[in-house]
């Protein structure tokens, strides 16, 4: 996020792309959506995106690595991404169990650009885990493309960045 802010026209930083009011339901939507992934409601947040052609993407090892030239925690289009959907809600899937219980923070809101209905978006959060006894502290960036329709804003491009997608990390056994 840092990156894309000190990249961005002195017109994001000093005016802004959007209206207030449009600002507040970004800042609304991105809490909502990130409400979704606490309480692991896998269906209502798939309902957040929109169309086929669709990206969810955690980088490993640097923000800005190709995922086709290397590594990537995770890179879904629709299709793989239903079916990371399937397997977290498995209930048979031990791995996945108990649930993480999870709370996250969305702060630093920045709509980029603003060309028609689509909105490129930047927000860091703050995201505490504890699953089987140990606790995690993530934190990263996100980097949205958004889509503001008639039903509200829905996600057709998602980059989460990591602070620590260069360390050794547990399986991720929830939504970031």
């Amino acid at each position: 996020m840092a990156k894309q802010l000190l990249n961005a026209g002195s017109d994001v930083i000093n005016k802004g792309v959007v209206s207030v009011e449009q600002q507040l339901r970004l800042e609304r939507f991105l809490t909502y959506e990130a409400a979704l992934m606490d309480e692991h409601e896998y269906d209502r947040w798939m309902e957040l995106w929109i169309g086929d052609d669709i990206t969810y993407w955690v980088p490993c090892n640097s923000d800005d690595q190709d995922p086709n030239a290397g590594v990537a925690i995770i890179y879904d289009d629709r299709p793989r991404l239903l079916e990371r959907m399937m397997r977290l809600k498995d209930k048979a899937a031990h791995a996945f169990r108990p649930r993480a219980r999870l709370i996250r923070n969305v702060s630093g809101v920045v709509p980029l650009s603003a060309k028609g209905e689509e909105l490129e978006v930047v927000s860091s959060f703050s995201l505490g885990e504890i699953r089987t006894g140990t606790e995690n502290i993530w934190f990263g960036k996100c980097h949205y493309v958004l889509v503001d329709t008639s039903e509200g804003f829905r996600i057709q491009w998602k980059k989460v960045m990591l602070l620590n997608n260069d360390e050794a990390m547990p399986n991720l056994t929830f939504l970031v």
